[in-house]
Formats: C-alpha cells, structure tokens, sequence
C-alpha cells in the first residue's frame, strides 16, 4: 500500500512538473518582458477562444504585475531606452479589437499601465480570421482610438491594411501594406506611427528591409524571449499570453519564459 501510494506521488509530481515547468531557472528582470494579447473577451467554446483572455484573467495579470512593482513602457518607449530599469514590461495587443477598448483600456487606467496596440486600420471585423472561428469581432473605431490616444497611455501601431502574409505578396503589394497603413494609422492618430507587428510573425530580411524603408522604427515578432537594448529593434521578441491558460501558466511564462514542454 505504501509502495502504490508512493507511485502515485511519483507519477503525480512528474506529470505536474511536465505540465508546469516550474523547474526552469527563472530569469532576470533586468531583462523586458514584452507580452502578447489579441482580444480580451469572454469566451464562447470554442478553440479560437485561446487568442482570448478573459477581462477578470487580465485583469488579475495586470494586478500582479501592479503588486510586484513592474513599470509599462510602450512598445517604442522600451526600444528608445539606453537602458532598462529592472521590472520593465510592455503590454502588446495585435489586431485591435474593439474590446481593447471595452475591457481592456479600462483596467489599464485603472491601474495606470500603458500599451501598444497594433491596428489593421479601417476594417470593420477581424475577417481573415473567418476559417477559424464562429464569432468575428468588432474592430476598433476612429473614436475609440483617439479616446485611447488622448489618454497618453495607449501607442497605435501597424498590423498591415488586411492582416496578410507578407511573404505571400508581392514587393509592390508589400510597399502598399506597409505604407499605407502606416498613413491611416496616422491619419486617425494624428501621430507618427512607428511601432509594427509581422502578420502571423511571418518575415525574412527582405520583409523587414521593407518596414524600416517604410519609416518604422522597431517591429514585434511572436517568438517567445526577453528584451535588451542590444537587440534588433525589428525582431523584437514577446511572451504569448492565451486566454485558455491559467494564471500559473501566467507567471511561468513571464518569470521562465516557457510554461510547458
């Protein structure tokens, strides 16, 4: 009997320590934690849901974040920094949902964090995404975002005029993207827009050549890391946050990185 319960344990702590990588050496903050968000929203049970994070889960991330004495930076406030005070993160939204706005920007103010949020400017819902789920979403508008503008807590910047692959295009379609987008973003800003986000993390040398000769001044990918001034300001790494993990998966990935095999 004591040998089968010590199985048990055994078996236990072993799936556990599978599941949860707790055991990672977890890493300095002198580093940035540069973090990922899509929508914040409820979800309605389906696998899209993971690309939405739940308001009280953001919020209870944020809140923790506030605790610990971490200070947000936007996206092209960390890239200018010579250095990096210890605890920096900076909070990242692709697409721009209109529940940015809705859930989001709330508990931002609230508790005084700054974001960068990355638009697909005047679409009207998050169409290319119509294959994989069953609930298209509102996109920001024109007056939502100037409210979250003249806040001074939000950066808008470009995610493409239809949220493409660019290595799918062409080098004109490329220029168009890139370019154009850029305009409308500034257009609805009345703002430089410098900040950009890779559609799907998709680029090569070629793609990011194209984003710094469209006036970009850093661009976010979606491979996992931390962030150091010496990095290149057009790869800038970022730590994921799905809406189907739990809080621990949370703060597994913000202090290790990895939160699972």
């Amino acid at each position: 009997m004591i040998y089968l319960l010590y199985f048990i344990l055994v078996a236990g702590f072993t799936g556990f320590s599978l599941r949860y990588n707790w055991w990672r050496v977890p890493q300095s903050y002198a580093k940035a934690r540069v973090l990922m968000y899509h929508s914040i929203s409820e979800h309605f049970g389906e696998k899209h849901d993971k690309w939405r994070v739940k308001p009280s889960d953001f919020e209870e991330q944020i809140s923790w974040l506030h605790k610990n004495g971490f200070q947000s930076f936007t996206i092209s406030e960390l890239a200018n920094l010579k250095a990096i005070p210890n605890k920096s993160v900076a909070i990242t939204f692709d697409d721009g949902y209109s529940d940015n706005y809705d859930a989001a920007f709330k508990i931002l103010k609230k508790y005084n964090f700054k974001a960068t949020i990355y638009l697909v400017p005047n679409q009207s819902s998050n169409h290319w995404e119509k294959q994989n789920t069953n609930h298209l979403a509102n996109m920001l508008n024109a007056e939502q975002i100037q409210k979250m503008q003249s806040s001074n807590l939000i950066e808008f910047g470009s995610h493409t005029l239809g949220h493409v692959n660019l290595a799918t295009i062409n080098a004109n379609e490329l220029q168009n993207e890139l370019q154009i987008s850029k305009k409308d973003v500034e257009n609805i800003t009345q703002t430089p827009c410098t900040a950009f986000a890779y559609p799907y993390g998709k680029y090569n040398e070629n793609i990011k050549n194209a984003v710094i000769n469209a006036g970009y001044k850093n661009a976010v990918i979606v491979k996992r890391g931390l962030y150091t001034p010496n990095d290149d300001k057009f790869e800038i790494k970022r730590i994921g946050v799905l809406g189907t993990e739990s809080f621990f998966d949370f703060y597994l990935k913000f202090t290790r990185i990895r939160n699972k095999l």
